[in-house]
């Protein structure tokens, strides 16, 4: 069963993900930009009930960061989360792998079309 593997990371990290799912030979991925909270920061936070004020709050104490996911098969899974706790031993991720049940692509019917 194939498994999407998604690495969390700082900007500033983004390139040593990238390169370290190339040199495995993996160049199918897409990239999510987030703003996100450590459980550490976020514990001490009690926000009141208006929306706005909450919202301000998040972006005010929030970091930015980006989201790598890509779908591998099984024999690669392991050794692709060894090689990136390799390559990113030292800064601040987190990688989450989740069984994939279904995966249906389907790509632009005109893309080989002509242009009349």
């Amino acid at each position: 069963m194939k498994t999407m593997v998604k690495i969390f990371v700082d900007h500033e990290h983004l390139v040593r993900v990238i390169n370290s799912l190339t040199e495995l030979g993996i160049t199918g991925f897409y990239l999510i930009e987030y703003q996100g909270m450590a459980p550490t920061n976020w514990k001490s936070f009690q926000l009141s009930e208006d929306p706005d004020m909450a919202l301000k709050a998040i972006r005010d104490h929030s970091e930015p960061g980006v989201m790598v996911n890509t779908v591998v098969g099984p024999d690669k899974c392991q050794r692709l989360i060894k090689e990136l706790e390799e390559a990113l031993k030292g800064i601040r991720f987190t990688i989450i792998g989740h069984q994939v049940n279904s995966i249906k692509v389907k790509g632009d019917d005109n893309t080989h079309a002509k242009p009349k």
